[in-house]
């Protein structure tokens, strides 16, 4: 499983990473892997991805019960081993709450897979107030599956 996120500087704590990856995977005592990815690992991530990685550096998360979790961000997302969303979770959030989609349409994300139907109107439901939250989170989910894709899962 990967959890992937990216740093906001600025934004307000909604869940720690200890709570998120305790709801998460309950129960799990994951191990912290760094990864420094090439420019060329880099490159197509984001080809893959449609997004702008924000580092070259991904920190993972391993469990012994092959789990992967991946560096804290403002959102959290979790990747099943065949590449499927498993959940994604708010942890930053330095918007008014007001633009934030509720957590339920969070679960709409769940099940979802690197493809090209990944995007705010087309397979990802929008929300109204919220255009650039629902895009970012996307985008998001878009670069953990990326990562998964490629270079978890691809190294193996």
């Amino acid at each position: 499983m990967l959890l992937l996120a990216a740093a906001r500087a600025r934004a307000g704590v909604i869940l720690t990473e200890k709570a998120a990856l305790e709801r998460a995977f309950p129960g799990q005592q994951p191990e912290r892997r760094t990864l420094y990815l090439t420019k060329e690992q880099v490159a197509a991530v984001q080809k893959a991805a449609r997004s702008r990685l924000p580092s070259p550096i991904v920190t993972l998360w391993e469990a012994r019960a092959d789990v992967v979790r991946t560096m804290p961000e403002t959102v959290l997302t979790v990747a099943e081993p065949d590449g499927r969303l498993r959940m994604a979770l708010v942890l930053q959030f330095g918007e008014p709450s007001d633009y934030l989609p509720r957590e339920r349409w969070l679960t709409t994300l769940s099940g979802k897979v690197l493809a090209d139907d990944l995007w705010p109107g087309r397979g990802v439901h929008r929300v109204t107030g919220s255009t650039l939250t629902v895009q970012a989170l996307t985008d998001a989910v878009r670069r953990c599956l990326a990562v998964d894709a490629l270079v978890v899962r691809g190294a193996r």
